[in-house]
């Protein structure tokens, strides 16, 4: 095999794995979240009692929680309080679905509620 072959190689390598990182990068700092999405201080300190904003409140038996790389992470690993959070609620006023917010997001704010136009929606 010849070197410069080795070096073809190796740089297309490189450019795929770069491509690879950024998509990540972008993944996790492109989240939309539904226009319903409430934000609140998530307190997991005590689980499975939760509390939401220093109130008591439950999680839906099929809640998912995303951490910041948009991964489903199992509640009972969290531990911690005053985590910043998006969230939602079901019927029953149950919280189904929590966001840990990055930096950039919690600078961010709340989606705008009117802005549900053709939302994509992946979660």
């Amino acid at each position: 095999m010849s070197i410069a072959r080795i070096f073809r190689c190796l740089s297309i390598w490189l450019v795929l794995a770069g491509l690879t990182a950024s998509s990540f990068a972008q993944v996790a700092a492109d989240r939309q979240f539904p226009p319903n999405a409430k934000r609140g201080i998530l307190d997991m300190s005590n689980y499975p009692n939760i509390t939401m904003d220093g109130y008591p409140r439950r999680l839906a038996p099929s809640s998912r929680i995303f951490a910041v790389n948009n991964l489903i992470v199992m509640p009972a690993t969290l531990s911690g309080s005053n985590i910043v959070v998006h969230y939602t609620e079901n019927s029953f006023r149950d919280i189904d679905k929590v966001w840990i917010l990055t930096k950039s997001e919690i600078a961010k704010g709340l989606p705008d509620p009117n802005a549900q136009a053709n939302m994509p929606m992946t979660n």
